[in-house]
C-alpha cells in the first residue's frame, strides 16, 4: 500500500493507495498537463489552479463510510452488492464538493468575467462523470433537480459517516501542497452542499442555456479539455503508478537521413518530382511564419506525400521547442485501416532505422498469440513507443520501451492515453476525440492542445462535416496552439485560401500537376453498362493487353466477387488474380497487398486485382490499366492515383470510368451521396475523349467549388447546435464519421491451423473467472484475433452466432460452407445498400 505524504489518514482510494495520495498525484498530474501547454488565454493560470482543484477533490465522495466499507471488503460478492448500493457512489458527492470549491475560489480571488463564468458548472460536469460518459449538461442540471430531495437524503447519509475533521485536514494539507490561495472551512463547505448548493446548480441552467444562445463553441473545449486533463491523470495514477511518461528528443532531420539512405541518386521520372516537392517544402517550413498554423500539402498523387509531411512536421516541431517553448505531438490520422500499417511502416523506418525495421512489409512475429512462448527479449531490442505508437480498434495491444514491455493492461492505458512523441491513428479516433461524450475516446482531448495534426487523405472527409471541422481545428490552432497539416491530391474546401485561412506549402503545385503525364482518364459514362456488357469489355482487353497489370474497382462487394469470378474462369495465361475487399479476413488482405507490392515492376505473371474501394486512397499499388465503376470526382482521382504510379514505363497508364448497374439501379446508387455524384457528372459529361493529367487539379478544383457552392450545411449545425449547448450526449448521436446503415457482426474464420489455435485460445478465456485476469488475457491475444475477423451482414452472420457472444464462428470444418479461399466470405444478395471497404 503506498503510505507516501505526511498526513495520518488511513482513507482508500483504491485497495492498494491511500485517498490522500490519490488526490495529490491526480492534482499534481493534472496541474502539471495544463502548466506545460502553451495556451493563447489569459486565463492559463487559472486553469491551472482548476485542474488541480478538480484533481484533489474528484474522490472526496470516497471519504465515507459506505465506500470505505466497499473497498475494504474481500469477498467479491459482498463488493457487487455493496458497489450497487446508492450510498457507496461517489461521484455526484464528489461533485458537489468541486464546485463549492471552485465557487469558493473565484469568490476569495475576486475572479469574474471571462471563462470563470464556465468553470463552476464544467467543474461539477467534469467530476460529476470522471467515471463515465458525459451527458448533456441541461439534463445533468434538471436531473439533480428534479430529485433534490433524494439527492440531498443521500448526501446527508454519506456526509455523516465522514469524519469531517480528517476531511478539512486533508483537504487544507492539499491546497497548501498546489499553493492554491484558498482559506477553506470545511463545516461551511459541508452545510452549503446541504443548504444551499441546489439553488445555484440550478441556476447555472441559465448559464448553459446562454451559451447555447450565444453560438460559441469554446466553453465546449474548454470542458473537454479539463475532463480529459482529469481522466487521464485519473487513470494514470490508478493504472499506470511509478511508470515515467518524460517527453522525449527527436531529431528534426530524421527523414532527410532516411532519404539518402533510400532514394538518392534516382532522378528519373517521378522521382525527380517528388525531390522538387521535399526540397521546396523543407526550404519552407524552414522560416514558415508560425502564426500561420493550417498548412496544406495539395500535390499530385505518388510524389511522396507522407515522408513530406512527417519531415516537415519534424522540423516544424523542432522549431516550435526553439522558438516558442513548445513541444508538440505529432499526430497522423488516415482514414483507412488499409492504409494505416503500410504508413505506419514508412514512419517506423525513419524513426526505427534498423534491420528490425517494418519499412517494405508488415509481418507479424512468430507466434505472436502463443501464450506459452517466452516472450522476454533481449534487452536494447525494443523499439520504444514513446516515440512512435500506432492506436486504432485492431491495432496490437503492446507498449515497450528500451528495456521493457508492460503486460497488456498497462499498454492498453498508454496507448489510449497517446503517451508518445508520434501517434499514427485513423480519422475515426481523432474527431470522435473531438466531437464525442465517451470518458474512453475523450481522455486524449489533453493531447490535441500544442499538437502538430496531420489529415492524410483529407478529400476522405464527409462533405457534411466540413463546417464543423473547420470551426472545430481553427479554434484549436487559435486558443490552444495547434498546427494542422492536410494532405491530399485532391483539396477540399474546408478551408478557404483565399481568406487566410490556410496556406500551401507547394507554391509550385500547379507546375507539379501540370508536369505530369503518366495517364490519360477516360469517363466511358455515356449510359450505364449491365456488369455482361462490362465484362465483354473486360474480356477483350485483357485477352488484348496481355503484358499489362489491370486494376478493376467496384462498388459493391457483390459486384466485385462477380467481376473476380468471371475473369478466373477465362483461365488467362501468365496471370496472376487477386481480389481484396472486407470480406477476407485482414491477414490475408495484408498479405495480398504485400505480395502485390513485393512484384512490382518484377518479372513474372502479369497481375489482374479486383478490388472494392479499399484500394483507392494511400494503398501503394501500381497498374498500367484501371477500370474504375462511377464514383465521386476525389475518388476517382485517388484510384487513378494507382495507375502507372512509378512512371516508370514510357507508355502511358489508362484509367477508364464506367456506369454499371444491376436490375434495378446504377451501382453508384446504393452507397454514394446523391449529391456528389451529381457534380462528378456535371464535371465529367462535357468532357469528350481523354483527359490528361496535367488537367487533374483543374478538374478537382472545379468539383469541391461545386460542391462548396451546393452543399448542405445542416449536419454541422446540428453537430455544432450541440457543441454551443454543452449537450455532450446527443453530440455522439448526431456526429457519425461512419453511417453504419446496416447491421452487422463480426465473424472469426478459422482460415488456418493458427486461427483455430487462436480460437480455442479465445474460448478457454470466455471461462476465466477473474474479470481482470480475463481482460488481460484478451488484449494480449485481441491484434491475433482481429486478424480473422470479419464484419458482415448480420442477416447473413446470424446463424453463425452459437452463444451469448455475438460473435459469428467458421469453423475450420465448416470453411468450404461459408468461406470462399479467394473472395471470402459467402453470401447472396449482401453488398447492395451499403458499403463495405
Amino acid at each position: 500500500m503506498s503510505m507516501s505524504g505526511s498526513h495520518s489518514s488511513k482513507l482508500l482510494s483504491h485497495p492498494d493507495k491511500l485517498l490522500i495520495d490519490h488526490l495529490r498525484n491526480v492534482g499534481k498530474m493534472a496541474s502539471k498537463t495544463v502548466a506545460d501547454k502553451s495556451l493563447n488565454l489569459v486565463e492559463s493560470n487559472l486553469l491551472k489552479d482548476m485542474a488541480y482543484i478538480i484533481g484533489i477533490t474528484h474522490d472526496f465522495g470516497k471519504a465515507t463510510k459506505f465506500f470505505q466499507n466497499y473497498i475494504l471488503e474481500k469477498d467479491e460478492k459482498k463488493r457487487r452488492s455493496l458497489k450497487s448500493i446508492e450510498t457507496t457512489h461517489h461521484g455526484l458527492l464528489s461533485a458537489f464538493f468541486t464546485y463549492s470549491l471552485v465557487k469558493e475560489y473565484l469568490k476569495q480571488s475576486k475572479i469574474e468575467g471571462g471563462i470563470s463564468e464556465h468553470l463552476p458548472i464544467i467543474s461539477f460536469l467534469a467530476v460529476k462523470r470522471h467515471h463515465g460518459n458525459l451527458l448533456n449538461a441541461m439534463d445533468e442540471i434538471s436531473d439533480v433537480d428534479a430529485d433534490e430531495e433524494d439527492v440531498l437524503r443521500t448526501a446527508e447519509k454519506q456526509i455523516e459517516t465522514m469524519d469531517i475533521a480528517e476531511l478539512g485536514d486533508m483537504l487544507s494539507a492539499l491546497v497548501l501542497e498546489g499553493n492554491i490561495n484558498l482559506n477553506i472551512n470545511i463545516k461551511d463547505v459541508k452545510n452549503y452542499i446541504l443548504k444551499g448548493i441546489m439553488t445555484d446548480i440550478f441556476n447555472e441552467k441559465r448559464q448553459v442555456r446562454n451559451l447555447g444562445d450565444k453560438d460559441d463553441i469554446f466553453p465546449y473545449f474548454l470542458n473537454q479539455f479539463l475532463y480529459s486533463v482529469l481522466i487521464d491523470a485519473d487513470k494514470t495514477d490508478a493504472g499506470l503508478d511509478g511508470i515515467s511518461l518524460d517527453r522525449l528528443d527527436i531529431a528534426g532531420d530524421l527523414v532527410d537521413i532516411y532519404r539518402a539512405n533510400h532514394f538518392m541518386g534516382n532522378s528519373e521520372n517521378i522521382n525527380s518530382l517528388r525531390n522538387q516537392i521535399y526540397e521546396e517544402a523543407m526550404d519552407r517550413i524552414k522560416s514558415w511564419n508560425l502564426n500561420q498554423k493550417i498548412i496544406s500539402l495539395n500535390v499530385p498523387t505518388g510524389t511522396g506525400k507522407t515522408l513530406t509531411a512527417l519531415s516537415m512536421s519534424l522540423k516544424l516541431r523542432e522549431r516550435l521547442e526553439k522558438e516558442k517553448n513548445i513541444k508538440p505531438r505529432i499526430i497522423y490520422s488516415l482514414p483507412f485501416l488499409s492504409i494505416i500499417d503500410q504508413n505506419y511502416g514508412v514512419f517506423d523506418g525513419v524513426i526505427f532505422p534498423k534491420e528490425q525495421s517494418e519499412s517494405d512489409t508488415i509481418k507479424p512475429p512468430a507466434n505472436p498469440c502463443d501464450e506459452t512462448e517466452d516472450e522476454t527479449k533481449p534487452k536494447g531490442t525494443h523499439k520504444d513507443s514513446r516515440l512512435l505508437l500506432k492506436h486504432h480498434h485492431l491495432a496490437d495491444v503492446s507498449y515497450e520501451t528500451d528495456d521493457e514491455e508492460y503486460e497488456a493492461d498497462k499498454s492498453l492505458l498508454l496507448l489510449e492515453g497517446w503517451n508518445s512523441e508520434i501517434i499514427v491513428t485513423t480519422f475515426w479516433q481523432l474527431f470522435n476525440t473531438l466531437f464525442s461524450n465517451r470518458n474512453r475516446q475523450l481522455r486524449k482531448f489533453n493531447k490535441l492542445a500544442n499538437a502538430i495534426i496531420i489529415l492524410d487523405e483529407v478529400q476522405a472527409v464527409p462533405h457534411r462535416y466540413w463546417q464543423l471541422i473547420h470551426d472545430a481545428l481553427t479554434l484549436l490552432c487559435d486558443k490552444f496552439n495547434s498546427y494542422v497539416i492536410l494532405i491530399t491530391a485532391t483539396q477540399p474546401l474546408i478551408f478557404e485560401e483565399g481568406a487566410g485561412e490556410i496556406q500551401e506549402i507547394a507554391e509550385r503545385k500547379e507546375e507539379y500537376f501540370r508536369s505530369l503525364d503518366r495517364i490519360d482518364l477516360m469517363p466511358m459514362i455515356e449510359k450505364a453498362l449491365s456488369l455482361d456488357e462490362f465484362k465483354a469489355i473486360l474480356k477483350n482487353d485483357l485477352e488484348n493487353e496481355k503484358d499489362k497489370d489491370f486494376l478493376i474497382v467496384l462498388n459493391t462487394i457483390n459486384s466485385a466477387t462477380n467481376i473476380f469470378d468471371y475473369i478466373s474462369g477465362l483461365e488467362l495465361e501468365n496471370t496472376k488474380m487477386c481480389y481484396l475487399s472486407t470480406s477476407v479476413v485482414p491477414k490475408e488482405r495484408l498479405k495480398r497487398i504485400n505480395q502485390i507490392k513485393e512484384t512490382k515492376g518484377s518479372a513474372g505473371p502479369r497481375k489482374v486485382i479486383v478490388s472494392t474501394q479499399l484500394i483507392e486512397a494511400g494503398v501503394d499499388i501500381d497498374a498500367d490499366r484501371v477500370y474504375r465503376d462511377f464514383a465521386p470526382m476525389d475518388s476517382i482521382n485517388q484510384v487513378a492515383g494507382r495507375c502507372n504510379r512509378g512512371s516508370s514505363n514510357k507508355e502511358k497508364g489508362l484509367v477508364s470510368v464506367f456506369i454499371l448497374k444491376d436490375d434495378r439501379k446504377e451501382f453508384y446508387k446504393y452507397i454514394y451521396d446523391p449529391f456528389l455524384i451529381e457534380k462528378t457528372l456535371e464535371i465529367l459529361r462535357p468532357k469528350k475523349g481523354p483527359i490528361k493529367e496535367s488537367e487533374f487539379l483543374e478538374l478537382n478544383n472545379k468539383y469541391f467549388k461545386a460542391v462548396k457552392r451546393g452543399m448542405g450545411e445542416k449536419d454541422s449545425k446540428d453537430s455544432l447546435d450541440c457543441i454551443t449547448g454543452l449537450a455532450f450526449k446527443d453530440l455522439s448521436k448526431k456526429f457519425k464519421l461512419i453511417e453504419d446503415d446496416l447491421p452487422t457482426l463480426n465473424v472469426f474464420v478459422e482460415l488456418d491451423e493458427a486461427a483455430e489455435k487462436i480460437w480455442k485460445q479465445y474460448q478457454n478465456l470466455r471461462h476465466e473467472k477473474n474479470n481482470l485476469e480475463r481482460t488481460k488475457r484478451y488484449l494480449k491475444m485481441k491484434k491475433c484475433f482481429s486478424d480473422y475477423l470479419i464484419s458482415a451482414p448480420k442477416k447473413f452472420a446470424g446463424p453463425l452466432v452459437i452463444d451469448d457472444s455475438n460473435i459469428g464462428h467458421i469453423s475450420r470444418v465448416e470453411l468450404d460452407n461459408f468461406y470462399d479461399k479467394n473472395t471470402g466470405f459467402k453470401r447472396s444478395g449482401a453488398g447492395e445498400g451499403t458499403i463495405f471497404f
